[in-house]
């Protein structure tokens, strides 16, 4: 009886969480149909077709083939750190992966399903669920960091773009800046950052934040759970302590993984100016012809694209993505038909056909992750982390401290045998021969040679003059 009451549970979650998902898709048709209809609204629509009619399909191939380079990239992220734990790792493994990661992350509010499944899929391919884990902690930290890179730089060089931004209702008669709103999404991608390093390595700050600023917010009713709140954010600030340390004990693949990610990052957002092309677009920036100069300000002004979505926590952004695209290059276009197929456009390369194609590998790949799609979410992906805290913990330190004894050892070896000095005080680089006879002594003597089986007759069937 108890197993067939928790079965029937288990059974009503499942149900429960795959009407979830429904919702959450219908929600990304309705907004973007709201969108495509607002984009084809009145005279826009004759406007829009007329920019249809006269684009060059090359440019669109190229943002396609520049969108699946940058899945290719993040491909090569997961090859890299997978192949740290085996050799057998493949690369269309890990494309697989980052595709499947894609549609949970697309179809998730926030994008809170992605890491997940990666997690389970990688798992599916062989990968032990503490090593998958850690692999996803890594690749958070990283993207973020980059991410974080980025939007600097980018305020530094669009910083008078973002001050004249405006969202113009012209009904009301409003006209708001929407420089608060790109500065809170990118404080919030920094907050990410800072606060787990702050917290992971200054104990009276960790405190603070886990009990009187928690408390805080569930007395104002702003957080229900504040004990399951604190034990993420605990959990989460432990993974992020073991994973930089696992990541400064290999340089080598940390700058990699800062390149590939530098890479994505450029990549998807140089999207945009080559849909401007595909349409013939005409603007200050346009008149020129390509320049790649021109296509970083494109990419830093596509920065504050995501720092602003990343605020509303909708299934894919949708409907604030296309919205506030207009707002953002609107200055750049001449012709409101051609700025909204151009939108249409960069929408569809980035988006629409992403989903489809990652919707047909998650429901089609081999190894797909078994488990239910309501597993995707973000309590799983921090249970994941807590279920294989201790193993992934071990396995750091022991890393960590493997490479600073070799360090050690080099340092030893070098302050151990001092070099020998001629009758002048000069150093001649010779090691002095009472330690060279010790190095001798210390040697480890050379393994005996075992004698070669000697070679089998011909009419000879017995097996015992064989060395096996």
């Amino acid at each position: 009886m108890p197993n067939d009451s928790n079965a029937t549970l288990n059974t009503g979650k499942k149900k429960k969480s795959g009407v979830k998902y429904v919702i959450y898709i219908l929600i990304v048709l309705i907004a973007t149909g709201v969108s495509l209809a607002t984009s084809l609204w009145g005279d826009n629509f004759h406007q829009v077709v007329d920019a249809f009619q006269g684009t060059d399909w090359r440019w669109f191939l190229l943002m396609l083939g520049l969108v699946a380079f940058s899945y290719v990239l993040e491909a090569l992220v997961i090859l890299v750190f997978c192949r740290l734990y085996t050799r057998q790792y493949k690369f269309h493994q890990g494309l697989a992966t980052s595709l499947i990661g894609q549609f949970y992350s697309n179809v998730t509010p926030g994008a809170s399903g992605g890491q997940a499944m990666q997690v389970y899929t990688l798992k599916s391919q062989g990968i032990q669920v503490s090593n998958a884990a850690s692999i996803m902690v890594m690749s958070f930290i990283l993207y973020q960091t980059s991410l974080i890179v980025f939007d600097i730089v980018a305020f530094i060089v669009e910083w008078n773009t973002v001050a004249s931004i405006n969202v113009n209702i012209d009904q009301l008669n409003w006209h708001l800046p929407m420089w608060p709103l790109i500065i809170i999404g990118f404080l919030l991608n920094l907050s990410v950052i800072f606060l787990l390093i702050t917290m992971s390595y200054s104990h009276r700050f960790h405190n603070f934040i886990l009990h009187y600023v928690i408390g805080f917010l569930a007395k104002i009713r702003i957080l229900k759970k504040p004990d399951a709140v604190r034990e993420s954010l605990r959990v989460q600030v432990e993974n992020f302590k073991i994973e930089l340390k696992r990541l400064a004990s290999n340089i080598p693949v940390l700058i990699i993984q800062l390149f590939f990610y530098i890479g994505i990052l450029f990549v998807r957002f140089s999207v945009p100016y080559f849909s401007a092309y595909a349409v013939h677009a005409t603007g200050p920036i346009f008149n020129e012809g390509f320049s790649f100069v021109n296509m970083l300000h494109v990419c830093f002004r596509t920065s504050f694209h995501q720092m602003v979505t990343g605020l509303i926590p909708l299934p894919g952004s949708a409907g604030v993505s296309e919205l506030f695209y207009s707002y953002l290059f609107a200055d750049w276009f001449q012709g409101l038909g051609v700025l909204n197929s151009s939108q249409i456009l960069w929408r569809t390369a980035t988006f629409h056909i992403v989903l489809i194609v990652t919707g047909f590998v998650s429901a089609f790949y081999r190894s797909r992750p078994k488990e239910s799609i309501h597993y995707a979410n973000r309590k799983t992906f921090v249970d994941l982390q807590l279920e294989t805290f201790d193993e992934r913990k071990r396995s750091a330190d022991t890393l960590y401290e493997t490479r600073q004894l070799s360090r050690k050892d080099i340092q030893r070896r070098l302050t151990e045998f001092p070099r020998f000095r001629g009758k002048d005080g000069d150093d001649d680089g010779v090691i002095e021969p009472m330690h060279v006879d010790r190095v001798k002594s210390e040697r480890k003597p050379p393994k005996e040679k075992k004698p070669k089986a000697s070679k089998k007759k011909k009419n000879d069937t017995s097996w015992e003059e064989w060395d096996i």
